[in-house]
């Protein structure tokens, strides 16, 4: 295959004093800090990233590779976990293009499934698709690109992903058709057969019939009839959909959603963890019978573990072990999220010397990682905030972001260690900016003007100091903390 590659200049390591925005000649997103070691990997990352898209004239139109390389195409699971990185990297079009693709190809002949790979060419992967009768899924996959879906409205505000018929009808279809038609209902999902709505005859050694509707991503144990990491996958769409609702104005089953959620938390940590061991279990096969291997990493994706002790252990485990490269590409977001800064650094850095790191998820991996991660970047379209958390470490004594598109414009961050931001909006409406600092704080200083710093604690136990203020269009506040 002949990539497209983008001509990608390598990035000077500009010292700056502590408080300058020197502005690049062009508003693209740049990159610099103190850390040569964190400043290749991000060089390597974007060149690496870029070199994925495809051309917007292809009869697909707007896209970037997301499934294996050479095959031109696109899947539902890699792109749900690349388009955090794809926005950072400007990227816009081609996420709106590709998610709407799945959306609109979602029908009742494929039993409420879409397409699972989709080429350039705009047909769906042969290798993954004969027919509609035979073809290639993950069950995970609705409700992750549902989730996708959510996260990149957030980052964005495009309303399109809230308001448009095809979005809002792949949303519903999956969130009811889709969990009735393969038996994923809380109460039901323990008792699902391994096969269904399969081929007629079925042939058992075809993979386009025994993997049409494969209970995991983890697509090499045999017999399961769920996993872990579908119930995680459920899990996030119910509450991504029960957030949806609310921003349609649907309170009444916003909350049912988020009712429904609750109860595969419930599941899981009541069926599926083995105090005997201190995990949890990943698969469960039709002879009843619980099994662990891969897919704890979903558990933490997706957030639905909910106990602490539980989670230490789960990470605990996960840092002991060798996985591959694609498990590996979400590390770094997740150790970051849960404040094991040290570890997600390690990880984040070594992911561009590892074998198989031209695999795409892992330079989109690493974009977010930097991003979402170590500079603790997100974004809530639904308030026009942007919150910010620093989590470097030792190594790095600042970095510095420029331009990153965002909510329709783009913003510039600078942390200097982990007590010091300076943000800058690019956005034509003013926004609120929610500076987080990690410890307890009395107040923080903005511009030289003190204000009461108000405490909030993560789920195990790490404590945390912010402001909120609004920030108008190019106009820059400088955040210290105090104590």
């Amino acid at each position: 295959m002949i990539r497209l590659m983008t001509k990608y200049g390598m990035l000077a390591i500009i010292l700056l004093s502590a408080s300058a925005f020197r502005q690049p000649q062009k508003q693209e997103l740049s990159f610099m800090t103190s850390d040569s070691r964190l400043q290749q990997t991000f060089d390597w990352a974007k060149k690496m990233a870029l070199g994925y898209v495809g051309a917007s004239t292809d009869p697909v139109g707007p896209w970037y590779e997301a499934s294996l390389p050479q095959r031109e195409a696109f899947c539902m699971r890699d792109v749900s976990h690349q388009c955090g990185g794809a926005e950072v990297l400007g990227l816009t079009k081609e996420n709106f293009n590709m998610l709407a693709k799945f959306a609109q190809n979602i029908s009742e002949s494929k039993d409420w499934c879409t397409y699972w790979e989709i080429n350039r060419y705009d047909k769906p992967a042969p290798i993954d698709y004969r027919n509609d009768e035979e073809f290639w899924y993950n069950l995970n996959a609705n409700f992750d690109v549902l989730d996708a879906c959510y996260r990149t409205y957030l980052w964005t505000g495009d309303s399109r992903y809230i308001n448009d018929k095809a979005f809002l009808t792949f949303y519903e279809k999956t969130m009811t058709a889709y969990m009735e038609r393969w038996q994923l209902q809380a109460d039901k999902i323990m008792d699902r057969p391994r096969f269904m709505n399969s081929p007629v005859p079925f042939n058992a050694e075809d993979n386009y019939h025994k993997c049409r509707g494969l209970a995991s991503y983890v697509e090499n144990f045999e017999g399961l009839t769920v996993s872990a990491d579908l119930l995680a996958a459920i899990y996030r769409g119910c509450v991504s959909y029960s957030k949806l609702l609310k921003l349609k104005g649907d309170v009444k089953a916003s909350k049912r959603y988020a009712i429904m959620a609750e109860d595969y938390v419930t599941l899981l940590e009541n069926k599926w963890w083995d105090d005997s061991c201190n995990l949890y279990n990943t698969f469960f096969t039709g002879l009843k019978e619980f099994h662990k291997g891969e897919g704890e990493t979903f558990i933490l994706w997706f957030d639905i573990a909910k106990d602490a002790a539980r989670i230490r252990a789960t990470l605990t485990h996960l840092l002991s072990k060798e996985w591959n490269v694609e498990n590996l590409s979400y590390f770094s977001k997740i150790l970051y999220s849960y404040a094991y800064n040290k570890e997600a650094y390690s990880q984040i850095t070594a992911l561009p010397t590892m074998e198989r790191s031209d695999y795409p998820e892992v330079s989109y991996g690493v974009m977010e990682g930097i991003v979402s991660g170590m500079a603790g970047i997100q974004a809530d379209a639904s308030k026009q905030q942007i919150r910010t958390l620093p989590r470097l470490t030792t190594e790095t004594e600042w970095m510095h972001l420029q331009y990153l598109p965002v909510l329709g414009g783009s913003i510039s961050v600078r942390h200097d260690h982990t007590n010091k931001t300076t943000f800058k909006s690019h956005i034509a409406q003013p926004v609120t900016w929610k500076a987080v600092f990690p410890g307890s704080y009395t107040s923080i200083s903005c511009n030289g003007k003190r204000r009461p710093a108000t405490m909030e604690t993560d789920v195990l136990g790490n404590v945390y100091s912010y402001v909120t203020l609004e920030v108008k269009p190019e106009t820059q506040v400088v955040a210290i903390c105090e104590k």
